[in-house]
């Protein structure tokens, strides 16, 4: 019953005459739940890609929905979870072709749903990264660090908030952009960083010391170039507090 609820083809959608005797056939009792099934499943990722929704307007989205609803239907009965296969179902997807970076915000929405369903942890539960002279770094749990080649925070953001103007104003070309994205009580933030302090915090979030960090963070810079960069960027980021020794 499940196949033939998300089949697209007749075929698929037809039902064993054995079980599903009567006036009509069982496909056709079916119509009706069909529609309510694959409504809803629009619907959950309607309320996950928000942007994306907007971008592409309600028919459009619509119909990307339910063809990725039908190659992959959810898993489990928590829907506010479905549609992590939804970027790479959608990049490419006929139709597209004017907007390269659409599953690339798809991507950064699904990051964004993600961490918004998590619950923000105390100070003391995140990572932590001693410096010299005893300066301790805290960084914020959880803490993300998102890349795309496209600027997807000014899109999101643009979009969302229907700004034409800001939106046609946004460099497209494709380059690297980085980004810290962090839970706290009131919502997901999100900080756009340099590749050095995306490549820092990257290290830092799978349990890398400092040595180990910093040396992270000046790959292909030198390490002069990476004080500047902790003090700009890093230290006075809201995703970390800065816990200095006692008397210092």
């Amino acid at each position: 019953m499940a196949a033939a609820l998300l089949a697209a083809d007749a075929a698929g959608q037809a039902m064993p005459e054995a079980l599903f005797s009567g006036a009509h056939a069982g496909a056709v009792g079916l119509r009706v739940h069909r529609n309510t099934v694959l409504g809803a499943l629009a619907n959950a990722l309607r309320l996950g890609f928000p942007a994306v929704d907007k971008l592409v307007g309600e028919a459009f989205f619509d119909r990307m929905a339910v063809e990725f609803a039908r190659a992959q239907p959810p898993r489990a009965p928590q829907l506010d979870e479905y549609g992590q296969g939804l970027p790479n179902f959608i990049a490419g997807f006929p139709g597209t072709e004017a907007l390269p970076y659409l599953g690339e915000l798809a991507q950064f929405e699904w990051q964004f749903a993600d961490l918004a369903r998590c619950c923000a942890a105390p100070d003391s539960s995140g990572p932590s990264l001693q410096l010299e002279g005893g300066v301790r770094l805290h960084f914020a749990a959880p803490l993300r660090i998102h890349a795309a080649r496209y600027p997807v925070e000014q899109l999101r953001a643009a979009i969302l908030a229907e700004d034409a103007i800001a939106l046609a104003g946004i460099d497209l070309a494709p380059r690297d952009h980085h980004y810290a994205m962090w839970r706290t009580e009131y919502g997901v933030n999100v900080r756009t960083i340099s590749a050095a302090s995306a490549r820092f915090l990257t290290a830092v979030c799978a349990g890398a010391d400092a040595m180990a960090a910093l040396g992270a963070a000046a790959e292909g810079l030198g390490e002069a170039a990476i004080a500047p960069i902790l003090a700009q960027e890093i230290v006075p980021a809201g995703f970390v507090r800065v816990e200095a020794p006692h008397g210092g």
